[in-house]
């Protein structure tokens, strides 16, 4: 769940995200936006991706989504069950009545399909999955809720249940109890895991498996794997000390795939997992030891040394190297993040988003608490 948070017209409506009330046919033509959807789960984990708005109506991909939180979809012709742990509800393609957990509701807009997606009314679904607080939010162009029910076994996706053994063995067993190895790490594994699914725009499946450990728990290790077809196509594994990193999963326009082991960086076709690009991360980033890479673009990359800890931002056509905090923190606060090591050496800038040639990021500067948003201009470097 990796791996791995303007205006817009009138803003939608707080509650329901909703302009006005209305039902359509599924095969309707539909109004792309450029509106994003961010889920939060109770875990403090987070889901987002696209959403599509038509008269006003926000509509979240029901199979993604599910799929995300581990749940179990069956569809039967045009009838889709989705059921989860303390949840289940039923829908039907081109009709506004639903059941949800065993009682009749009616929802604003009908569910309708493309290209084997099932799209339904996003309070609906924010309500069916024990989600609360759903708002739009223009500044961003994106639809937010919180405290959907992650379940307790974040292991699961897809109907399979995923392990990691303590020698480095990672398993998948259906619910059959039939268990096959996926791959083997040859690595010794410590503690609980944390697993984090991300589903590509052309259907490849990334895991990422989070392992801390030492004392006092500063120690992490990465696992990555790469899947199509059930298959392990393309895998990686780092180690990080202190800082600890949450590397991309996929470029910032979904376009591209992204995988180190924390000295070099695979760029990688969707569906097929070739290799596209490969970059010595330590060349680029002029400092020894191993590197995050927190953000592909077509024309940039921002990556940070474990060691230094400052986001760099890289040219990727002249692998020119900015380090930002000079662009971003005020002189002490500079200072302060080439000099202080508690916990880590480093600053506390963190990509947000790109709209055309404007990075955002988030900021917190460490002397005096101040949290904010900045951009920055990438033309101007």
């Amino acid at each position: 769940m990796n791996s791995g948070f303007k205006k817009a017209g009138a803003a939608l409506a707080a509650s329901a995200i909703l302009l006005s009330a209305y039902s359509v046919e599924p095969t309707a033509v539909r109004a792309e936006t450029d509106i994003k959807y961010e889920l939060y789960l109770d875990s403090n984990e987070l889901i987002s991706g696209s959403t599509v708005v038509d008269k006003g109506l926000a509509y979240l991909p029901l199979k993604t989504i599910a799929e995300q939180l581990g749940a179990n979809v069956v569809q039967n012709g045009n009838r889709i069950t989705v059921r989860g742990k303390v949840y289940s509800f039923a829908i039907r393609i081109g009709s506004n009545t639903a059941v949800l957990n065993g009682k009749s509701t009616r929802m604003k807009g009908s569910p309708w399909t493309r290209n084997e997606e099932v799209f339904v009314p996003a309070k609906f679904l924010v309500d069916a999955l024990k989600g609360t607080g759903l708002k739009y939010e223009p500044e961003v162009k994106t639809i937010v809720a919180s405290d959907i029910y992650s379940g307790h076994n974040k292991s699961h996706y897809g109907g399979l249940n995923y392990r990691i053994s303590s020698d480095g063995k990672l398993s998948a067993t259906n619910s059959e109890g039939v268990t096959k190895q996926l791959y083997d790490f040859e690595t010794e594994t410590y503690n609980p895991h944390n697993f984090e699914f991300t589903k590509t725009n052309q259907g490849l499946l990334i895991l990422r498996i989070t392992d801390i450990y030492g004392e006092p728990m500063v120690q992490q290790q990465v696992f990555t794997v790469i899947m199509k077809n059930g298959a392990v196509i393309r895998q990686s594994k780092v180690n990080y000390f202190k800082r600890f990193a949450n590397n991309a999963a996929v470029s910032v326009n979904g376009k591209e795939l992204v995988l180190t082991d924390g000295i070099k960086l695979r760029i990688l076709e969707d569906h097929t997992g070739s290799v596209k690009e490969t970059y010595d991360l330590i060349e680029l980033g002029g400092v020894e030891g191993k590197y995050a890479v927190e953000a592909v673009e077509d024309d940039f990359l921002l990556i940070r040394s474990n060691t230094k800890g400052l986001l760099t931002y890289i040219d990727r056509r002249t692998r020119e190297r900015i380090v930002l905090y000079k662009e971003l923190l005020p002189l002490e606060e500079q200072q302060y993040a080439e000099n202080n090591d508690v916990p880590y050496y480093g600053d506390e800038i963190y990509f947000l988003r790109r709209t055309e040639q404007n990075l955002e990021f988030k900021i917190t500067e460490e002397l005096s608490g101040k949290q904010y948003t900045k951009s920055l201009n990438i033309s101007s470097l």
